[in-house]
């Protein structure tokens, strides 16, 4: 249980970049000005790593600017680094759930729902959250994941059940 609760605790951080303060204003700022003077932002990259695919739509309430993971894809053992960005349209409040499913192959090991704002707890954060967010941090994958392919989906939503944002992380784990 303690390497599938690993494996969830990654997602919901890849999930959560929502979580993080904002330090540089200024990019707040920047954006607002612009999208204010009628100015067409380019739309944000697609974002996919090995690993990790943004499957979220323009109209998400959270626009993924970039995810970095290393290494990219996760090794059992080590250390893996999440490095992520993006900027959130609306502000996501108390309420907020993150849907999970986690299957290895094509067994289903996992599906929950958890509190978004309790997740974001855990790396120190608080609701509410808006405008420009980054994420940083590591963890210890453990050596005793079962090796496999698992394919994992995160769904972000607002209490009143509009997408903030989703994932798709397929990793490999070898023996």
């Amino acid at each position: 249980m303690t390497v599938l609760r690993s494996i969830v605790f990654f997602l919901i951080l890849s999930c959560a970049l929502t979580n993080a303060n904002v330090i540089d204003k200024s990019k707040v700022f920047i954006n607002e000005a612009v999208s204010y003077l009628g100015e067409a932002l380019s739309p944000p990259p697609v974002i996919q790593t090995e690993t990790i695919t943004d499957c979220g739509r323009s109209s998400d309430i959270l626009q993924i600017h970039y995810i970095e993971i290393r290494p990219d894809p996760p090794q059992k053992g080590q250390e893996l680094t999440i490095d992520a960005a993006g900027f959130l349209t609306e502000v996501v409040d108390q309420g907020s759930y993150v849907d999970v499913v986690v299957k290895l192959g094509l067994i289903r090991l996992l599906q929950r729902r958890y509190d978004l704002c309790d997740e974001v707890t855990k790396v120190d954060k608080q609701c509410p959250l808006e405008g420009y967010q980054t994420l940083h941090h590591s963890l210890e994958l453990p050596k005793e994941i079962p090796p496999g392919r698992y394919i994992v989906d995160v769904n972000a939503f607002t209490p009143d059940h509009r997408k903030i944002g989703c994932l798709k992380v397929i990793v490999t784990f070898r023996p």
